[in-house]
């Protein structure tokens, strides 16, 4: 049976409504996302809010038009809302999924005044544990989505944490999924070669050991927290180096310029900023970090360095601890000295201990967090496997 809105041929014309496109872990799962959509048929788009951000470009090099609203303040919104209503008539959707908290209520606005006959999905990438964390406006915008809704046909979140933290502020639970993070294998993989290359880029003996932590700066990703417990670790552990990567994360960054000629890390903590060679950066590591202190839901970090077949060690945010299940530790978040205790247990570690470790989190991934499982999930639900007629 043909649904409402849908063509004959069954495969929906999706538009994707985006915060924005900077390189972000909820932009980087979009942009993984669209491709095995596109090869299983579907018509695919993506509005940004913004203006042109970091991954815009990847998603066009796929054949996937982009439209850019440069929604930047509340001056902007006659204009956007306009060019909103054109991409709307020259696409016409099936469906409409929003992608993030602004992105939601722009989705749930766009069908509502022009696509009615289109289904509304959302799309929530974060965990909430104190609304009280958020800005000002991400706060209201919050609070709109929990009063509206009732009226989507489908909530997909990305951790089972997350999903219960919005239902508790009101957002409607009927409609509420859980579509996990996906992973392509293939791509983070283990690569001695690319791994060595790092290590001779970064200057480290072959008996030296390398913990990092990729992720953009942000309060909530725990940048300081892993630099004192670096300084901890550093102290009694001299052949470890720290490497960081992302967005803002580089020596020039007024916070953590101070820690990189702290006595004890002076020549070991190695800022690279934001790279294109995340899976070399992540498969380099012996140890990955997530140090997050609130805000994540699912971290991409943690399933990409599981996909490398580097064990985790993460702070208890989100569902890390379903994400890492028992191939790495998890410890308290903002505890600097849990954090090097957790990571030196793990250096403890026999080398094919370590070794086997790293194999089982890759077969985690593969078994519970793969890319296809992604792709299958948000697939079916376009297809109306999962919605109401």
């Amino acid at each position: 049976m043909t649904r409402q809105g849908t063509p004959a041929s069954g495969a929906p014309r999706v538009l994707f409504i985006t915060t924005g496109l900077a390189t972000g872990g909820a932009e980087r799962m979009l942009c993984r996302l669209l491709p095995g959509l596109v090869a299983g048929g579907l018509e695919v788009g993506v509005v940004s809010l913004r203006a042109r951000g970091g991954v815009s470009g990847d998603i066009e090099a796929m054949g996937v038009p982009v439209w850019h609203l440069g929604l930047d303040s509340a001056r902007d919104l006659p204009l956007a809302a306009m060019r909103l209503r054109g991409v709307a008539r020259g696409f016409r959707p099936d469906v409409v999924q929003g992608w993030m908290y602004h992105g939601n209520l722009a989705a749930w606005l766009l069908r509502a005044l022009w696509s009615r006959r289109a289904r509304l999905c959302w799309s929530v990438r974060q965990s909430l544990p104190d609304l009280g964390l958020e800005k000002p406006g991400t706060r209201r915008v919050i609070r709109a989505c929990s009063r509206v809704s009732a009226g989507v046909d489908a909530i997909v979140y990305n951790a089972l944490l997350a999903r219960r933290q919005h239902e508790a502020i009101g957002y409607a639970s009927a409609p509420g999924r859980l579509i996990d993070n996906g992973f392509d294998t293939d791509v983070f993989r283990p690569d001695a070669e690319a791994a060595a290359d790092i290590r001779r880029e970064l200057g480290l003996m072959s008996s030296g050991r390398l913990i990092g932590l990729i992720a953009r700066f942000h309060a909530m990703k725990g940048h300081e927290v892993f630099l004192r417990a670096a300084a901890s670790l550093a102290a009694r552990a001299p052949d470890v180096h720290f490497l960081l990567a992302g967005q803002g994360v580089d020596a020039a960054n007024p916070v953590l310029a101070p820690w990189l000629v702290e006595p004890a890390l002076l020549g070991r903590v190695h800022p690279l900023g934001e790279r294109a060679d995340v899976p070399a950066l992540t498969c380099a590591l012996d140890v990955a970090t997530s140090a997050s202190l609130w805000g994540d839901a699912f971290h991409n970090s943690l399933g990409e360095a599981m996909s490398c077949g580097v064990p985790c060690v993460a702070t208890d945010v989100g569902d890390a601890r379903r994400i890492v299940g028992d191939t790495g530790l998890i410890v308290p978040p903002g505890d600097p000295e849990a954090l090097a205790g957790a990571w030196a247990r793990l250096l403890a570690l026999p080398t094919p201990d370590l070794a086997a470790l790293g194999a089982a989190a890759r077969r985690r991934v593969r078994e519970c967090f793969s890319l296809d499982h992604a792709v299958a999930g948000y697939r079916a639900l376009y297809l109306g496997e999962h919605l109401a007629s």
